[in-house]
C-alpha cells in the first residue's frame, strides 16, 4: 500500500487540475492521504474541482474506476484559496505559471508555510531551477518537477536534482509514489524533451510561415512517418503556441543558443487561435517532393536536438529515448528511429539543414556518424563490485518483449566478463515483471513458432542459472508468467511487501512457455505448483517466502536486500544456487483442482508436460514445455483467450470453448 501524503498543487489553470487528479488517482485508496488544489480566484478553483468531477464522472461511466473509488478520489480533494492550507503538506508542486518572477513570488511566500521537510516541485516547461530557487532559503529541497500533456496520465516526468542526495532521493520516492516514471535531467533551458519537442514545433511552424506547406500537409506528412498527430494538431490540443514561443526564446539565449532558435512569428501571430478548423478542415494531400522536403527538414531538427541531449548528458541515452516515445507521442524513440536509418542517413539529413540555416547546431555523433549505442528496456548500474540490471519499460509493466529478453541477455553476458563484477541483481523499474509480452505471442502464427519462442529464450535464461556470478532477483508488485519465469531462473529472489505472484497463462489459453512448468514445481513442490499453474491464481509475498519461492521473508527495499544476499552469498556466510535440475518424483494421484472456467484442453496439455517433463532433467522438460506449448496454437482456446484479453483485459474471463 502506498503511504498516506498530503500534497499541494499550487494553480487551476490549464495542468493543475490535471496534476491533481492524477496524484488523487494514487493516493486516494490510502487513508489521509489529501490533495490540496490551490488557486486565488475562486472560478478557477470552481472549474478545476468540475474538471476533476468531471474525469471521475467518465470513469465510472466507462468502468474504468468503481464508484466507491471514485468517491474516495473526489473525497481527498481539498480545493482552497488560502495558500497557508499547504502547512502540513509532504510535497508541493507549483503549476501555476511559466513567468520567473511569480514562481519566485510563490516560493517566497510558500517557504515561510510549509514544513522544513516538504518538497518543493516547479512545473516548467523551460526555466532552469538554478534560475527559479536562486533566492529560496532552502534551494536544496526545491526540484523541477515537468510533467508532460495530458497531465492527468502522461507518465514521465522530468525531474531537475538539487544536489542533495538524500532529498533527491527522496524527491524520485515521491513522484514514483505518486504514479509516474521520474526522468533525471540537466539544469538547462527546457531540459531534454521540451528542447526536442519545441524546435520540432518551431520548425513546424517556419514552414507554414515560409509558405512551403498547410498545417494539414505537415500533419499528414508528419503522421505518416513517425506518428504523434503531427505538430499543428498537438498545438491544438494544448494551445501551446505562447508556451513554445517562451520556450525558444529561452534557447535562444542560452549559452548554447544562436539565432537560430528565434521563434517565427507566425506563433505568436496563432496566438490562442487553433491551426485547424474543424468544420473546414484544410487539404492534407501532397505529393512525393513536397513530402520529403517537410519531412526532411522535421527529421533533421529532432535528430539534432535528440543527439544534443544525449552527447551534452543532459538525459541518459534510454530515458531519453522512452522519454521522446512517451511524451511525444511518436510510434518509436528518437534515437530508435535514428538507429533505424543509419548514422548516415541521419548525417546527411542534419548537415544538409545546417548548411541552409546558419546557427543549427549539429552534434559531434552525427558529424563523426557515430552514433551512441544504447539499449532501449534494460538499464545496467554499478555498485562497487555488485551491477544492477533494471529492466525499463514501465508503461507495460516491464513485460518482457523479445527485444527486451535480448537486451537481458546482453547485458548478462557483458557483466559475466567483467573480472570488476562478482554478483548481479536483476530487477526492473519498479520491481513488477508483468509478463511476456501478449502481443507478440498472440501474432505467433504457427506450433512451429510458439515452439522456437519457447526454444530461443532457453539459452538466455541458462546464462543467468549456470553464471559463475551469483544472480539473485528483486522484485515486488505484479510478478506474473514470464516475468515470475524469468525471476525463478536466477539463483534467488528477494521479495517486496507487495508482490503478487503468479503463473496466469491459463487465463489466455496458453500454458507457460520459459520455465514455468519445470522451475515452479522444482521450487515450491508439486501440489502447490499444479494449483498455481492449473488455476492461474496468485499468491502473495508471505507465501512466496514461506514456500520457499523467495529468499527470506518481504522486505521494504527488495533492491537494497537483494545486493545485501550477493554480499553475504560471497562472503561464504549464505549459499545461493539456481534452481536444482534433477528429475523430479510426480505423484500418481495429483490434488483436485477446480479450473474453473478455463479451457479443458489447455488444462490437459499442460498437466501432460508437468507429469512428463518433471520426470526429466530440467533442459529435457523445458523442451517437453516447449512442445506444449506448440500444442496450444493448434487449440481454438488460445486464439479465444488471446482475444479476449487484447479485446477485454485480463478481468473479464474468456469464454473458452474447451477445444
Amino acid at each position: 500500500m502506498v503511504p498516506a501524503m498530503i500534497v499541494g498543487v499550487i494553480g487551476s489553470g490549464a495542468i493543475g487540475p490535471d496534476l491533481a487528479y492524477g496524484f488523487l488517482s494514487a493516493l486516494a485508496r490510502e487513508a489521509g492521504s489529501k490533495v490540496y488544489l490551490v488557486d486565488i480566484q475562486q472560478e478557477a478553483l470552481d472549474r478545476g474541482a468540475a474538471r476533476i468531477a468531471g474525469y471521475l464522472q467518465k470513469g465510472v461511466a466507462r468502468g474504468k474506476i468503481a464508484s466507491s473509488a471514485a468517491k474516495a478520489i473526489q473525497g481527498a480533494l481539498v480545493p482552497t484559496r488560502n495558500l497557508a492550507d499547504l502547512k502540513d503538506c509532504d510535497y508541493v508542486l507549483e503549476a501555476a505559471s511559466e513567468d520567473l518572477s511569480i514562481k519566485r513570488r510563490i516560493l517566497a511566500e510558500l517557504e515561510g508555510i510549509v514544513r522544513p521537510d516538504c518538497l518543493i516541485g516547479f512545473a516548467t516547461s523551460g526555466l532552469p531551477r538554478k534560475h527559479i530557487a536562486s533566492e529560496a532559503k532552502h534551494p536544496e529541497r526545491c526540484f523541477v518537477n515537468h510533467p508532460f500533456y495530458p497531465a492527468w496520465r502522461s507518465l514521465p516526468i522530468e525531474i531537475v536534482l538539487s544536489g542533495d542526495e538524500t532529498l533527491g532521493a527522496k524527491m524520485v520516492s515521491t513522484i514514483e509514489k505518486l504514479g509516474r516514471v521520474p526522468i533525471i535531467t540537466a539544469d538547462v533551458e527546457c531540459f531534454a524533451a521540451d528542447d526536442v519537442f519545441c524546435n520540432y514545433i518551431a520548425e513546424a511552424a517556419r514552414i507554414v510561415e515560409e509558405g512551403v506547406a498547410t498545417p494539414a500537409q505537415v500533419d499528414a506528412i508528419v503522421h505518416a512517418a513517425i506518428g504523434g498527430g503531427g505538430p499543428f494538431n498537438v498545438m491544438d490540443l494544448t494551445k501551446g503556441n505562447l508556451l513554445v514561443h517562451k520556450c525558444q526564446q529561452l534557447m535562444q539565449k542560452a549559452e548554447t543558443g544562436s539565432g537560430w532558435f528565434a521563434p517565427p512569428a507566425i506563433l505568436t501571430k496563432q496566438g490562442d487561435k487553433p491551426w485547424h478548423d474543424r468544420k473546414a478542415p484544410g487539404d492534407p494531400a501532397h505529393d512525393e517532393a513536397l513530402g520529403k522536403k517537410v519531412l526532411d527538414r522535421i527529421l533533421a531538427v529532432i535528430f539534432a536536438r535528440t543527439y544534443f541531449v544525449v552527447d551534452h548528458g543532459v538525459c541518459e541515452a534510454t530515458d531519453a529515448n522512452w522519454l521522446m516515445r512517451m511524451a511525444l507521442g511518436f510510434r518509436s524513440g528518437t534515437l530508435e528511429l535514428a538507429e533505424e536509418l543509419g548514422a548516415e542517413r541521419v548525417h546527411e539529413l542534419c548537415t544538409k539543414y545546417a548548411a541552409e540555416h546558419p546557427g543549427f547546431y549539429v552534434p559531434r555523433s552525427i558529424i563523426d556518424k557515430n552514433l551512441p549505442a544504447f539499449q532501449r528496456t534494460v538499464k545496467t548500474e554499478r555498485d562497487g563490485e555488485l551491477a544492477v540490471v533494471r529492466i525499463f519499460r514501465p508503461e507495460v509493466k516491464n513485460a518482457l518483449s523479445k527485444l527486451t529478453l535480448s537486451e537481458i541477455d546482453r547485458a548478462i553476458a557483458t557483466l559475466e566478463s567483467d573480472p570488476t563484477v562478482r554478483g548481479i541483481v536483476l530487477t526492473s523499474y519498479d520491481g513488477a515483471l508483468a509478463g511476456a509480452d501478449i502481443n507478440e505471442l498472440a501474432a505467433l502464427p504457427t506450433p512451429e513458432a510458439c515452439r522456437k519462442t519457447c526454444l530461443d529464450s532457453h539459452p538466455i535464461f541458462d546464462r543467468i542459472a549456470r553464471s559463475n556470478k551469483p544472480i539473485v532477483a528483486a522484485v515486488d508488485g505484479a510478478v506474473l508468467g514470464g516475468g515470475a519465469e524469468l525471476s525463478m531462473a536466477c539463483h534467488a529472489r528477494v521479495v517486496g511487501k507487495s508482490l503478487v505472484l503468479g503463473q496466469p497463462e491459463v487465463n489466455l489459453g496458453i500454458i507457460p512457455g520459459y520455465g514455468g512448468t519445470q522451475r515452479l514445481p522444482r521450487l515450491i513442490g508439486v501440489e502447490r505448483a499444479i494449483d498455481l499453474l492449473r488455476t492461474g491464481r496468485s499468491v502473495r509475498a508471505a507465501d512466496a517466502c514461506a514456500w520457499g519461492w523467495a529468499h527470506g521473508e518481504p522486505v521494504a527495499d527488495p533492491v537494497a536486500s537483494a545486493k545485501q544476499l550477493v554480499r553475504e552469498h560471497l562472503a561464504g556466510t549464505k549459499r545461493v544456487a539456481p534452481v536444482d535440475p534433477a528429475p523430479l518424483a510426480v505423484p500418481d494421484t495429483l490434488p483436485q483442482v477446480d479450473i474453473g472456467h478455463r479451457s479443458l484442453a489447455i488444462d490437459a496439455i499442460l498437466v501432460d508436460v508437468v507429469r512428463r517433463g518433471l520426470k526429466k532433467p530440467l533442459a529435457e522438460g523445458l523442451t517437453i514445455e516447449a512442445d506444449g506449448f506448440a500444442r496450444c496454437r493448434s487449440t481454438v482456446d488460445m486464439d479465444v483467450g488471446m482475444k479476449n484479453f487484447i479485446q477485454n483485459g485480463p478481468r473479464v474471463p474468456a469464454a473458452f470453448l474447451h477445444e
